[in-house]
């Protein structure tokens, strides 16, 4: 029992000295670097130093947050302004089609004028005349040519002929309720008493059936005829007013098996020209 006492006694001391051994070589080191730290500290400003280094490295985790934000804020600005921007193109273009429409209703209403203001210098011709105004509402282009026109008075009669903003360009072909249709000077149909303004010859012109296109009816080879003559109404029979322009002379072929020239005369008149129809009687 004895020597069970001894022996424990041993391994008491044993750990004492060995836990003072242990404590010892980590309390050295530790009061060392404490005493290195402080020092470091008090000469160097270490303290504040390592802590500017540890928020320069921990700063971008710490900015996180903010960046997000920013970065979210930056996005919903972008796409806000690109939203408003699209929404001010499209109240730009509206405003523009606006303008263009407006553009174009001024320029109808200007043409408008000018071809009324036309036709209103040609009833100056007609001051001893009744002269009715009549509205197109219907054209026929070539090859069968007509226009027709609305009209509010029942006066108008088939020996009546029509004029645009250009001049005499056509006949009354057809009556029907509150509408008249027409069919133009060139018409195969129509023979114009006429006269050459250069040689005051009395002429017939027929309509060739073709836009704008006439022939001199039965001109004799002997006769005073030349390119560009100016050909207008002579109002002889009573059909057509006199004086109006009729065309130019275009052509002239000579044929060695008839004693008559076949002369072309044509005129610029656009038999379906504008919006409004004066008639009246020769």
């Amino acid at each position: 029992m004895f020597g069970g006492e001894h022996k424990q006694t041993d391994i008491a001391q044993s750990a004492i000295f060995t836990t003072g051994s242990m404590r010892a070589n980590r309390l050295y080191p530790a009061i060392f670097l404490t005493i290195a730290l402080m020092y470091g500290d008090y000469s160097f400003d270490l303290g504040s130093k390592l802590r500017i280094i540890s928020s320069y490295i921990f700063s971008p985790f710490s900015e996180i947050e903010f960046f997000a934000r920013d970065t979210l804020n930056t996005f919903d600005s972008y796409f806000s302004s690109q939203k408003r921007l699209i929404e001010e193109i499209q109240v730009l273009k509206s405003k523009i089609r606006d303008l263009e429409n407006q553009n174009l209703s001024l320029g109808d209403t200007k043409n408008s004028l000018n071809e009324l203001e036309k036709l209103f210098d040609l009833s100056k011709s007609f001051e001893k005349k009744e002269i009715y105004l009549g509205k197109v509402t219907d054209i026929k282009k070539f090859p069968e040519e007509l226009v027709s026109v609305e009209v509010r008075t029942t006066d108008i009669t088939k020996d009546m002929v029509a004029f645009n903003a250009f001049g005499l360009i056509g006949v009354v072909d057809e009556l029907l309720t509150n509408s008249v249709k027409i069919k133009p000077l060139h018409d195969l149909s129509t023979k114009i008493p006429a006269k050459n303004s250069r040689t005051l010859e009395n002429l017939i012109i027929v309509g060739l059936g073709e836009p704008k296109s006439f022939q001199i009816e039965d001109f004799k080879k002997n006769g005073d005829i030349s390119i560009g003559d100016e050909i207008i109404s002579s109002g002889l029979g009573g059909k057509f007013p006199g004086g109006f322009f009729l065309g130019r002379v275009t052509r002239i072929d000579e044929n060695d098996e008839s004693n008559f020239l076949t002369v072309k005369v044509e005129n610029s008149f656009d038999f379906s020209f504008g919006s409004k129809v004066l008639f009246t009687k020769p």
